[in-house]
């Protein structure tokens, strides 16, 4: 285990390759393992935390989530927004990496708006992968911008079952919710949201959005 006192050799790792992901990669392959950046975590300078927390959302598998999970509770802000980050690039790696380039073409097709294309670049993703949560809450997001709202909550629902950390196709619930003016529904989902990350400082500001609401009728 690469443990050193202060600034260690894992932070100074990642400061001198952060311009080069792809090398950055290989180096933390194979210079610390999963276990060794578990630990790092937990060291009591924050600079190292932060950056064994980076480290496993370049290079960690979904064993490590439900760590990360308790992580974004940590007291250190940056610890906390790194954390949340990881969590997503992990998600968005299935282990095939034909199937993770149909994702990221999904993506390019939601950030320009062609929302159908996207649905069936997601269909695609989730064909050759089904086991694959981000290709169906990937695609709750296409569906939730074509107002096709049951087909999004089907898609977010079967997100949680496959990954029941996804925080965000709880949140993508509960905004689906909100549209269909099922606001129990909503609050239940944007609560279980907020229980596996807090810092959806958005989503708690929903909740009370929508109880002041309820309480005005």
């Amino acid at each position: 285990m690469h443990m050193r006192n202060g600034f260690s050799e894992l932070a100074k790792l990642m400061f001198k390759n952060s311009g080069n992901t792809e090398k950055l990669k290989e180096l933390l392959t194979s210079e610390y393992s999963e276990t060794d950046l578990i630990a790092y975590i937990q060291n009591e300078d924050p600079l190292v935390a932060r950056a064994a927390v980076f480290a496993l959302g370049l290079i960690g598998g979904l064993e490590v989530v439900p760590i990360l999970v308790d992580t974004l509770k940590d007291s250190d802000v940056y610890i906390r927004f790194n954390t949340e980050n990881a969590l997503w690039e992990i998600w968005s790696r299935s282990g095939d990496a034909s199937v993770d380039a149909m994702l990221n073409a999904g993506k390019k097709f939601l950030k320009n708006e062609d929302y159908a294309q996207a649905v069936e670049r997601f269909t695609a993703v989730i064909e050759v992968n089904p086991n694959f949560a981000e290709g169906y809450n990937q695609r709750a997001i296409a569906y939730f911008m074509l107002e096709e709202w049951s087909k999004a909550i089907q898609d977010c629902k079967q997100t949680v079952a496959l990954n029941p950390y996804h925080f965000g196709a709880l949140a993508g619930m509960g905004h689906v919710y909100v549209r269909l003016g099922k606001i129990d529904a909503a609050i239940d989902a944007y609560k279980q949201a907020l229980i596996i990350n807090p810092n959806l400082v958005t989503i708690a500001e929903a909740i009370l959005r929508l109880r002041h609401a309820v309480q005005g009728e």
